[in-house]
C-alpha cells in the first residue's frame, strides 16, 4: 500500500485543484465538494486547513500574488543599463501573466473584490514592484505621498493593459513593454517636476532622455 501524501502536500493538492477552478468559474459556482473531489483527498480537508471556501479562496489569491511578486523580484541583466533593467522587469511579469492569465484575471476581478484581505493582497503585490522600480531610481522610504500616489497610479495602468491583453489578444508583448515605459517615465519625470524633495542620479536622468 502507497503511502498517505504528506500533510503539506495535501494542502498545497487543494490550492492547485481550487486554484484551476477559480480561475475557470465564478467564485460561487464552485463547491468545497468539488475542489476535494478534484484534489482526491477527504473532504473535511479543507475545513482543517482553510476553514472554510473563502479561506481557501483567499490561499489562491496569496499564492498567485506571492508568484507575481518572485518575478518582480527576480535578477535583471548583471550588465544592463536602467532602461534594459526596467524594460526586463516588464517582459518577466508580461511572459508570467500570459502563462497564468485566468489566475491574473482572478486575482484582479475576483469575486472578493470588496474582501479586505483580499484587496490587501492585491495592494501588496502592486507595491512590491512600484517599490523595486523606486530602490532601483535610488529612491527608498519614506516616498513623497506625490510620489506614492504616481506609482500606484502606473502600477494599475499597467494592469489594466494586461487584462486588455488578455481579453483580446492583439497587443504585441514588446508594444506594452514600450508603452508601460514610456508612461512611466512620464510619470516620474512629471513628479519630480512637481515635488522638489525627489531628485535623480545623472544616470537616471540620461535613462529618461533616451525615451525621448
Amino acid at each position: 500500500m502507497s503511502a498517505k501524501p504528506a500533510v503539506a502536500d495535501r494542502r498545497q493538492a487543494i490550492i492547485d485543484a481550487a486554484r484551476h477552478l477559480f480561475a475557470t468559474r465564478p467564485y460561487d459556482r464552485v463547491t468545497t465538494s468539488e475542489v476535494a473531489k478534484n484534489a482526491g483527498v477527504a473532504y473535511g480537508l479543507i475545513a482543517h486547513h482553510f476553514e472554510n471556501k473563502r479561506g481557501l479562496y483567499l490561499a489562491v489569491m496569496n499564492e498567485i500574488a506571492e508568484e507575481i511578486a518572485a518575478v518582480q523580484l527576480s535578477l535583471p541583466p548583471a550588465d544592463g543599463t536602467l532602461v534594459d533593467q526596467l524594460r526586463h522587469a516588464l517582459r518577466s511579469h508580461i511572459a508570467y501573466i500570459d502563462s497564468y492569465s485566468g489566475s491574473f484575471v482572478a486575482l484582479l476581478r475576483g469575486a472578493l473584490g470588496a474582501d479586505t484581505e483580499h484587496q490587501e493582497a492585491v495592494e501588496r503585490l502592486r507595491w512590491i514592484g512600484a517599490q523595486r522600480i523606486l530602490l532601483a531610481l535610488g529612491i527608498a522610504d519614506p516616498i513623497p505621498p506625490v510620489l506614492r500616489a504616481a506609482m500606484h497610479g502606473w502600477v494599475g495602468y499597467l494592469d489594466e493593459m494586461m487584462i486588455d491583453r488578455i481579453t483580446h489578444r492583439d497587443i504585441d508583448a514588446d508594444a506594452l513593454v514600450e508603452l508601460a515605459a514610456a508612461a512611466l517615465v512620464t510619470t516620474l519625470k512629471t513628479t519630480a517636476a512637481i515635488e522638489p524633495s525627489i531628485v535623480y542620479s545623472p544616470e537616471v536622468l540620461d535613462a529618461f532622455e533616451s525615451f525621448g
